[in-house]
């Protein structure tokens, strides 16, 4: 196993080293081959005493432990320390208030090891709170990654100098991703090696060290790697902070302290700036990346059983690039047990490419070539042949996010009165630039439906996308499968089949993505096609059935008004987006007429 190489940095940390070391002791990555470099940054509490009793227990342990306490001159100061000391190919920065998981060093390290020169650094996930910024869930390439447990590779680090001192704390990781980028490394996202980080005591807590140093931080980043208008913006923001409601203790004279801080300094980094032209550095507010809804979504703990997915790929037409796209996003899955289910509609191109599809977390792989019958029929052979307690559709131009699976089956084994799962979803603007190699521009992340469930609402108009949602087989067993004579919208006819007498859950956090056009004409052609469709989906609608109590129809009603009260917060826009959709008008109206009778 190779030589890792470990470093922590310890600040009043004591109350957090009992449960790491045990976490570091329990790793299935053998212990003889961990070299643990640690600095304490001169804590006022016992954490350096309890440090030397801990050598003194695990000392034997390890391949070795340096411990070394020194002047408080920030986080990335004492970790530059460690750096220095280091011998191994890989090292890991870790913070010690979190615990890992049994494999995490040993998958990271071993998916390091098999990775491209190019890449610098790979980046675990932290539950119960994973970071929502964006990353590629194909290439798992990401613009930035915290600090708080990521692998880097040492000579990179050396290449580079290691992280900025002049950042106390806070924004270090990001202004030491952006140097690496800078120097031609590119970043990785590994969400399959786990830690538990236990950053937040409570969901939404606002720590005075974090908004002051991730804020003075953002304004120094933009003077080394952003342009003139990023450099206004981010003077701007920062003196707007003065205007904040209160959100820390004396705030303006903290935040004047840390203005006077910045204007020392702001000569240092225009000095620095950026080499490259070619590449865009991030500027999104305080972020530096669009987030993805759920920041506060809570993990929990591993599934005790992990029961058979069923992921349906849909795919025609020589896409052979999208189709790698979306089995690359499967494979990534952090989920364990998936049945991969390829329907090939009119050739059989895809073939040798699926039949070499390889992947730990991927038990069997079916291909289904057929002749060309559309995508209803190719739908319905991907159910057919579907055998998972669940089962979710992923079209060849779809992606998953990592948690995608997981997230769902979570949701549905803890909640079993619900017959399916869902959760918000990118709209991704596409300006495709070849199909053949697939090369592409994303224009625009979007969530346009953020919608909890209301089965009065599926009724007239379609709020799951179709890759954001997971069902039992046993609704496909049920009800059968997609109504053949529909080309487009066949799956809201199926959503509203499967759900006239069973509860689907809305998990508000974005795990998938699915692309629309990004050129207006290709958008309105598209927009024409699903308008086509639409009367005949309505008249589909028309002839399912339900029976209703009087106190359903007031429920439906009243369900119906709170869907369209979340769209807009004015009786005037609400009367206006009903007044668009003459669908949706009449049967508002239908229910306001039932619901003013029975309160009569």
């Amino acid at each position: 196993m190779k030589s890792l190489d470990i470093s922590i940095v310890t600040y009043n940390s004591a109350k957090w080293l009992d449960s790491f070391f045990t976490s570091l002791k329990n790793q299935n990555y053998p212990l003889e081959s961990i070299n643990l470099y640690i600095t304490d940054n001169s804590s006022t509490d016992d954490t350096y005493k309890k440090l030397l009793d801990m050598k003194k227990l695990y000392g034997e342990s390890f391949a070795s432990i340096v411990i070394e306490q020194r002047t408080n001159n920030g986080f990335g100061a004492g970790h530059n320390n460690n750096i220095k000391k280091a011998k191994s190919d890989f090292l890991l920065v870790s913070n010690v208030d979190l615990e890992f998981e049994k494999d995490a060093l040993e998958k990271i390290v071993a998916f390091a090891s098999s990775d491209k020169e190019d890449v610098a650094s790979w980046e675990m996930r932290q539950k119960p709170y994973e970071h929502p910024k964006y990353y590629n869930p194909v290439t798992l390439e990401t613009n930035w990654s915290s600090s708080a447990c990521i692998l880097f590779r040492r000579s990179a680090l050396e290449e580079i100098g290691g992280y900025e001192e002049k950042i106390f704390m806070y924004g270090e990781d990001v202004e030491i991703s952006y140097r690496l980028r800078d120097n031609g490394y590119r970043l990785k996202y590994f969400p399959k090696a786990v830690c538990w980080h236990y950053t937040y005591e409570v969901a939404n807590q606002v720590k005075e060290l974090q908004f002051l140093g991730s804020t003075s931080s953002n304004v120094l980043l933009r003077l080394r790697y952003g342009g003139i208008r990023a450099i206004g913006k981010g003077l701007f923001l920062y003196m707007g902070l003065f205007a904040l409601p209160k959100q820390i203790e004396s705030q303006r004279w903290k935040l004047l302290q840390n203005l006077v801080d910045i204007v020392k300094k702001a000569s240092y980094f225009l000095r620095t700036r950026k080499k490259r032209k070619d590449i865009h550095y991030k500027f999104l507010l305080w972020d530096y990346e669009f987030i993805r809804d759920g920041a506060f979504y809570a993990y929990s703990n591993s599934l005790d059983t992990m029961p058979l997915v069923s992921v349906i790929v849909r795919t025609c037409c020589q896409r052979i690039g999208y189709l790698k796209e979306a089995v690359a996003s499967i494979k990534n899955q952090t989920y364990g047990n998936i049945e991969l289910i390829v329907v090939e509609d009119g050739t059989n191109d895809a073939k040798e490419f699926v039949e070499s599809v390889q992947s730990e977390n991927i038990k069997e792989i079916k291909y289904v070539a057929m002749p060309k019958a559309g995508r209803c029929v190719g739908g319905n052979v991907g159910l057919q042949n579907a055998t998972g307690k669940y089962i979710v559709f992923l079209d060849d131009d779809d992606l998953f996010f990592a948690d995608h699976i997981e997230v769902l089956v979570s949701e549905l084994e803890k909640h079993e009165e619900f017959a399916a799962a869902y959760t918000s979803a990118f709209q991704v603007s596409t300006k495709v630039i070849s199909k053949n190699p697939l090369v592409y521009e994303e224009k625009m992340h979007d969530v346009i439906y953020r919608q909890p469930f209301s089965r009065c609402l599926m009724w007239y108009n379609n709020f799951i996308p179709i890759q954001s949602i997971l069902f039992k087989k046993s609704l496909y067993d049920e009800y059968g499968g997609f109504d053949e004579s529909l080309d487009n919208l066949e799956d809201w006819n199926l959503w509203t089949r499967y759900s006239m007498e069973h509860d689907f859950k809305y998990i508000e956090k974005t795990t998938s993505l699915y692309r629309v056009p990004y050129h207006e004409e290709h958008t309105q052609k598209r927009q024409e096609e699903l308008d086509a469709y639409y009367q005949k989906a309505v008249e589909k609608q028309r002839n399912l059935k339900v029976e209703m109590t009087p106190a359903d129809v007031v429920a439906c009603y009243r369900e119906l008004s709170q869907s369209i009260n979340v769209m807009t917060v004015s009786r005037e826009g609400v009367k206006n987006v009903i007044a668009r959709v003459p669908f949706l008008y009449r049967f508002y109206n239908f229910f306001k007429k039932v619901y003013h009778k029975l309160r009569k």
